[in-house]
């Protein structure tokens, strides 16, 4: 720690700090600050216009040693500034391999990702971790929108002006990966994301990237694994995941935990309605789900706004209404909710509907009209529950989210078998009453 000389002189100090490196500051509060980038103040006594008044110099110290000064008035305290994150519209549409435009990105770019034990930055780390994330804002808004042929249009393109680079090239088989899943193809998935775990481990040039590409792997395969049922496999695969990065890095960041919190939540919704369970065991599950899926929720929402495409909140608000319907198989759809459950999920799919109208995703619109066919299910609206799950159907149909098509057609198939059952129980009183009129009409006669 940096030992500050100061002086007093009538009742105010001074504290003088060139030529010093400071490593940790240590203020009134109790509140430590490391060298990172952080902005000093320091009072400077003047005069101005016969009145006394304290000026305070802010100086920024960088780490290639330059300075940015600037004059704020009346301060006196010590204050450290705080990163405020950017809207998604800012950032720039850009060819990834031109490195001098992406500096001067780069020195306003995003929340930090993976900071070290000490504090202290990477800064070829910190340049990858931005540029990762300048290229996957691009391509989750095309994967979300189930524009598949621009997304491959674009990271053949990505590949073509960045050839030999092997932290690109692993992270779009990654994100190919995700692309395929959704089109239901899930052993080609699993099998692209071996692959890229297998280069990663064989790699013998130096990865920066390495612990990211790691973890968000495993989170991938996760999902693959989970959608095919295989609960031992996707348990395993979720707990590598969380333990990569504690072990380099000391600290999982906001973003990558809420895409683990995510896929817990996800593994624990899926073993819930593929087992039978005991109504308590069950609900100890439903509760710990939420429990994860609430805290993706958080954490998506801090992020969401800045520089990192994080949608994690609004999917998360879809799964917790799907775990109060409880449709999301034939043998739970046959079983009764409560009143309770069916009232929060309408809380869910409300906020949904509200927070999310004007940046619905194609993704979550699909999903969220099977929610609202789920709830409409549970309400005994048929017709309406049948009118959504179709829409919801035809727009998987159409952008190719192939998941989606066999889970949806197995509602409308239910759908209609209620709908033919009720419609004919509603004719039963009136046939037996024609009958009964033309026996009496016969006998008349």
């Amino acid at each position: 720690m940096a030992s500050l000389p100061s002086s007093q002189e009538d009742g105010k100090y001074t504290i003088n700090i060139i030529n010093s490196e400071i490593e940790t500051v240590v203020i009134g509060d109790g509140n430590s600050v490391n060298n990172y980038c952080r902005c000093l103040q320091y009072p400077k006594h003047s005069t101005v216009s016969g009145s006394s008044r304290t000026t305070t110099r802010r100086t920024a110290v960088y780490h290639d040693g330059g300075e940015s000064r600037r004059i704020k008035r009346k301060e006196t305290k010590i204050r450290f500034t705080q990163r405020r994150f950017w809207d998604n519209s800012k950032l720039p549409s850009k060819n990834m391999s031109d490195e001098s435009d992406e500096d001067s990105y780069y020195s306003r770019c995003g929340p930090e990702i993976f900071p070290s034990v000490s504090g202290e930055r990477d800064c070829a780390f910190e340049k990858s971790m931005k540029r990762f994330h300048i290229i996957l804002n691009r391509l989750h808004c095309l994967r979300d929108n189930g524009n598949f042929e621009d997304f491959t249009n674009v990271v053949d393109g990505m590949l073509m002006n960045s050839k030999g680079d092997l932290e690109l090239e692993l992270l779009i088989l990654l994100e190919k990966s995700v692309i395929v899943s959704d089109q239901n193809d899930l052993e080609n998935a699993e099998a692209m994301v071996i692959e890229a775990l297998s280069k990663l481990k064989n790699s013998e040039a130096k990865v920066k990237m390495r612990d990211y590409l790691l973890t968000m792997a495993h989170v991938y395969l996760n999902a693959i694994y989970r959608r095919q049922y295989k609960h031992g496999k996707a348990a395993s695969t979720i707990a590598v995941a969380k333990q990569v990065l504690p072990k380099s890095q000391n600290e999982t960041t906001r973003f990558v935990k809420a895409q683990i919190l995510y896929e817990m939540a996800s593994n624990l919704t899926i073993y819930i309605n593929s087992v039978p369970l005991h109504l308590s065991a069950r609900k100890k599950l439903v509760e710990q789900s939420k429990h994860y899926m609430r805290q993706c929720i958080d954490l998506s929402i801090e992020l969401d706004g800045g520089n990192v495409y994080i949608k994690e909140h609004q999917f998360g608000l879809l799964k917790l209404a799907s775990l109060d319907l409880n449709c999301d198989t034939r043998a739970a759809r046959e079983q009764i909710t409560s009143d309770k459950c069916i009232a929060d999920a309408q809380t869910y799919l409300r906020e949904v509907q509200e927070k999310c109208k004007d940046e619905m995703s194609e993704r979550l619109k699909i999903q969220f009209l099977r929610a609202k066919s789920d709830l409409n299910y549970r309400l005994g609206e048929f017709k309406t529950a049948q009118s959504e799950a179709s829409q919801a159907l035809s727009l998987a149909e159409t952008l190719g989210f192939n998941l989606e098509i066999i889970p949806i057609r197995e509602r409308l198939q239910d759908i209609s078998k209620l709908i033919t059952s009720t419609e004919m129980m509603s004719l039963e009183p009136s046939l037996e009453g024609g009958s009964v009129n033309s026996l009496s009409s016969s006998a008349a006669t």
